[in-house]
């Protein structure tokens, strides 16, 4: 009997703290007896001209605007031509957004597990939606700081080619953790006393205009924000609650996927 093929689509190629933990949290959740291709969202190559039994767009990730549009007819030709296609990512800078491409892109998913609650209200009027939490919470455990001083991470984790693991257990023994990338940020929500971030203004023609990744992150755990570079003290009750909440959509996801085959 045939192994059902999956497609995912994603940035695990580029040097990415959270985009390499995404690839290990996708393989989690897919069946044993799949076969998984991955292929990157970015530089853009066509992947085999074949059906799929399922195509996967995102691991977790921030689904870029300029994407939606540069990618728009391939993706939409390529959830056509497959049996059953879900999407597991956020958004970002969304203003720039193709807001009706965004919408119908959506649309054409058989379900799309949003990143945070705040996505939600990009989703089309017949999307198949819900709301994931961001499940790169489940690859941190819940530790105690065993350093009391501060940790000021650079914007590029992995260009010293550090293990995930390393890092991971890195962040998490420092009391205080400052962090201009988003899921370091997270990472230290399991263990650090007190954080603090700066957002990204990663858009060259736009330097006014931040992510929003930050802002959302933290309204989904905590139920509201903290300006930039301000230490604030991490509740770690809503932590907590916010891991059993992922840990549970996690595991309905991981049912839907196996119902799909």
């Amino acid at each position: 009997m045939a192994a059902p093929r999956v497609l995912v689509l994603s940035y695990c190629h580029v040097r990415n703290f959270g985009d390499r933990l995404g690839f290990h949290q996708i393989n989690a959740v897919l069946p044993p007896d799949v076969e998984a291709t991955f292929h990157p969202l970015w530089p853009w190559t066509p992947p085999p001209d074949e059906t799929w039994d399922l195509v996967v767009l995102g691991i977790g990730n921030s689904l870029n605007p300029e994407m939606v549009v540069s990618l728009y007819d391939p993706l939409m030709a390529l959830m056509a031509r497959s049996s059953h296609t879900i999407g597991i990512f956020g958004t970002q800078y969304r203003p720039l957004y193709d807001l009706p491409r965004l919408a119908a892109l959506i649309d054409g998913l058989d379900h799309w597990y949003a990143r945070y609650r705040d996505d939600l209200a990009l989703a089309g009027k017949d999307a198949r939606v819900s709301h994931l939490g961001d499940w790169l919470i489940d690859a941190f455990p819940l530790v105690h700081p065993t350093k009391d001083s501060m940790l000021k991470l650079e914007g590029d984790l992995l260009t010293k080619r550090r293990g995930l693991d390393w890092l991971i257990q890195q962040i998490q023994a420092y009391r205080y953790v400052f962090s201009p990338r988003l899921h370091p940020l997270l990472c230290a929500l399991c263990s650090a006393e007190r954080v603090a971030y700066v957002e990204q203004h990663d858009v060259g023609h736009r330097p006014d205009l931040s992510s929003g990744k930050f802002a959302a992150m933290l309204q989904d755990v905590f139920g509201r924000t903290w300006p930039e570079r301000d230490l604030f003290t991490v509740d770690r009750d809503s932590v907590i609650a916010y891991r059993c909440f992922v840990r549970a959509n996690i595991e309905t996801m991981r049912r839907d996927i196996a119902a799909l085959f």
